[in-house]
C-alpha cells in the first residue's frame, strides 16, 4: 500500500484494513501487526511513502498487487519508478483518488491519456448505498454555497484553487458557447496568439480568435523555434488572420528574427510579458490608474481576459448587458477545451512590493506541480490591451 507521503504508519490505511478484517470476522486468517498485515496463505500487506522510499521501492520484488491511496498527490517521478517495478505476471496497480487538478500527472496518466490496459471508473456518492442523510444535507448546502467545492468533493471533478485563481473556474464554464447563448457572432479582427515553448518538456501553442469568440487552440512539442514559427505562420494564413501576436522574449527572440524574414502577408506583433503597462495614465477603476493597479503588461493582460470572463458569466447567468467586445466565448468545438479551461483557472494572483497585481510566476506554479499554461498564455496575448505596432518596431 503506497501513498506519495507517509511520515508514519498512522498515515497509512492499515487501521482501515484492520477494521474491515474485524468487521468481516477474518481475525483468524490475518495477523494485524504494528507495521504490516500477514495472511496465513503467505500474503503480506506492507505500507510505505513513495517520495521518501523511492530508491528502496525500485529493488522490491514479488509484489502482485499495489494499492496507491490518495493518488492525486503522486508525482510523475514516483510513477515513472513505481510502474516498471511492478512486473510480476498478472500484477496490477489500483489507484484511488479524488482529482484536484486536471493537469496533475495522475489524472493525465490514468484518466485523460490512459494506457491500453487501464480501466478508469468514476465512483461518486450516488454509488454509495450507505450515503448518510447528514452528508446529503451538507452536499446540498455546499452546492448552493460553493459550487466549485461541491464539484470537487461530491462529484469528483478536478477544480482550481478558486479563491486564489485569477479567472474563476465557474466563469470559464459559463463562457463555453456564450456567443450562442447570448446571440452575438464572431466579428472583428482575426488574431493568432503564439506562445513559444521554453526549454525541456514545454509545448508551443496557438490560439485562434475572431473578435470575442475563441475558435480553436493548437498545441505541439515537435520542432525547433523556426519550425514552430513557420507552422504558426501557415496556420495563420489558413485562418485568414489579420494579426499574429507572439511571445517576444527569451526563446521568442528567435521567432522575431524569423518572422522578419517571412513575406509580409499579415501583421505580426511581439508581446513582452515583463514590459510596461499599456495606457498607464488611464483609469482601470475609479481612483486607480493602470500603472497603480498592474505591475506589468502580463498582469494587465490576464486581468483584461479576467474581466471578459466575469462579464460573460454575469451576462449568461444573470442577464447583465455588456457590449459584445467586452465578452468572450469559448467554442465547444475546441479539441483541447478541457485542458484550456484548466490552464486558464490555474495561475494565481500575486502582488509586487508596491501592492500592484502580478501573475504567479511559472517557477512558483512548477513548485505546485502545475506545468506552464501555454494555451492560456497564447489566448491572453490575443486580448492584451497593447498599442498596435509593427514588427520593425520590436
Amino acid at each position: 500500500m503506497f501513498r506519495e507521503i507517509q511520515k508514519s504508519i498512522s498515515d497509512s490505511v492499515i487501521q482501515m484494513l484492520a477494521d474491515q478484517i474485524e468487521m468481516l470476522s477474518l481475525q483468524a486468517f490475518f495477523d494485524v501487526q504494528k507495521t504490516q498485515i500477514i495472511g496465513q496463505n503467505g500474503s503480506r500487506f506492507t505500507f510505505a511513502g513513495l517520495k521518501t522510499n523511492i530508491t528502496s521501492i525500485k529493488s522490491m520484488t514479488g509484489i502482485d498487487v499495489v494499492w496507491v491511496e490518495e493518488g492525486e498527490n503522486v508525482s510523475k517521478e514516483s510513477w515513472d519508478i513505481l510502474i516498471p517495478t511492478i512486473r510480476e505476471d498478472g500484477s496490477q496497480i489500483i489507484v484511488s483518488f479524488n482529482p484536484k487538478n486536471i493537469l496533475d500527472d495522475t489524472y493525465q496518466r490514468f484518466v485523460i491519456h490512459p494506457p491500453e490496459r487501464c480501466k478508469s471508473v468514476l465512483v461518486n456518492w450516488q454509488d454509495n448505498p450507505y450515503f448518510p442523510k447528514e452528508l446529503m444535507e451538507d452536499m446540498e448546502q455546499m452546492r448552493e454555497r460553493d459550487y466549485e467545492l461541491y464539484r470537487h468533493v461530491y462529484e469528483g471533478e478536478p477544480v482550481a484553487d478558486s479563491d486564489l485563481a485569477i479567472i474563476k473556474p465557474v466563469w470559464i464554464e459559463y463562457a463555453v458557447d456564450a456567443h450562442l447563448k447570448l446571440g452575438f457572432t464572431a466579428k472583428g479582427m482575426k488574431k493568432v496568439g503564439f506562445d513559444v515553448a521554453d526549454e525541456g518538456a514545454d509545448s508551443n501553442a496557438n490560439a485562434f480568435v475572431h473578435g470575442s469568440v475563441v475558435l480553436d487552440i493548437e498545441v505541439w512539442k515537435n520542432g525547433d523555434v523556426i519550425d514552430s514559427a513557420n507552422r504558426t505562420n501557415q496556420s495563420a494564413v489558413k485562418f485568414k488572420a489579420d494579426l499574429i501576436i507572439f511571445d517576444s522574449i527569451g526563446v521568442g527572440a528567435g521567432v522575431k528574427a524569423h518572422f522578419k524574414r517571412l513575406p509580409k502577408s499579415l501583421q505580426v506583433e511581439g508581446f513582452n510579458a515583463g514590459g510596461a503597462v499599456a495606457y498607464p495614465e488611464r483609469e482601470y477603476i475609479k481612483g486607480k490608474k493602470n500603472q497603480d493597479m498592474f505591475s506589468n503588461i502580463k498582469a494587465q493582460s490576464w486581468w483584461a481576459l479576467r474581466d471578459r470572463f466575469y462579464k460573460t458569466y454575469r451576462a449568461v447567468k444573470y442577464g447583465d448587458v455588456y457590449p459584445d467586445d467586452e465578452l468572450i466565448s469559448l467554442s465547444s468545438k475546441i479539441k483541447e477545451l478541457e485542458y484550456l479551461k484548466a490552464e486558464l483557472s490555474r495561475p494565481r494572483v500575486d502582488y509586487d512590493n508596491n501592492g500592484r497585481v502580478k501573475v504567479e510566476s511559472k517557477k512558483d506554479m512548477k513548485k505546485r506541480g502545475i506545468p506552464s499554461p501555454n494555451m492560456a498564455d497564447a489566448l491572453v496575448m490575443c486580448y492584451a490591451p497593447t498599442k498596435p505596432k509593427s514588427l520593425l518596431d520590436l
